[in-house]
Parts: structure tokens; sequence; C-alpha cells
């Protein structure tokens, strides 16, 4: 099920983990938030958790459930060291997620918005 809504895999040699979103709905929130929750729970002490969230498929607008999927899951295990980056498209509007990222996520760790993937591994990838 999550293959039709988002993808996952990492980057950088693996120490990015992407979440790619084909969906914002319903759906894609339940199932992204149980896959975020059981990341941070297994997460090792070995490395920060550097996570990049790809919002940027054309008309990907957060849904209600997936706004209140992306809070519940930064107030899961506030403890896990590390950051994370939200890639958007640089063409669509993007209020919802930056009051997302600014106003409604736990503030345990840093995360920022990017139009550009490079830039978002980048900062991810900065100590």
């Amino acid at each position: 099920m999550a293959d039709e809504l988002f993808t996952k895999e990492r980057l950088a040699d693996g120490k990015i983990i992407c979440f790619r979103f084909i969906s914002t709905g319903q759906e894609a929130a339940a199932s992204w938030f149980y896959e975020a929750v059981e990341l941070f729970k297994n997460w090792g002490d070995s490395a920060p958790l550097l996570m990049l969230v790809d919002l940027s498929q054309p008309d990907n607008q957060l849904s209600a459930e997936a706004l209140k999927s992306a809070r519940q899951a930064s107030q899961t295990y506030p403890d896990v060291p590390g950051k994370s980056a939200i890639l958007i498209d640089g063409d669509e509007p993007s209020h919802n997620i930056k009051g997302l990222v600014e106003h409604l996520l736990a503030g345990t760790r840093d995360r920022k918005m990017f139009s550009n993937e490079d830039e978002a591994v980048a900062w991810l990838l900065e100590p």
C-alpha cells in the first residue's frame, strides 16, 4: 500500500532517509505516520536521523490528515537527534507546508524547506 502512496529510500550512502510522496491524502498520512513512528522508535544513537520529505509532486497539497500526522509524528520520540528537509514544488503555493514547518511541528529538530533536492541533501549533510 505504501508503495502507491509514497516511497521510502536511502540517499547519500544511507545517511538520509527519504520519503517521496505520490499522494498526501488521508491514507498516505496514516501509512506514513506508522512508518515515521517506527523509524523514530528504532533509530539508534550512532548518528542523527536525517530525513528528506519530498512533497514536490505537482498538485501535492497537504491534506488536513497529513498535517495532523506530521505534527503527531514530530512529537513522538522528540529526543531523537537530527534534522528534516522538506522538498516542495517551487511553482506551487506552499503556505500550508510553511505553516507546518514554522508553527505546528515540535521544535526539537531542525527543519527547512527547499525547492531543490541537491540543496536539501547538502543542508542535511552539514554537521
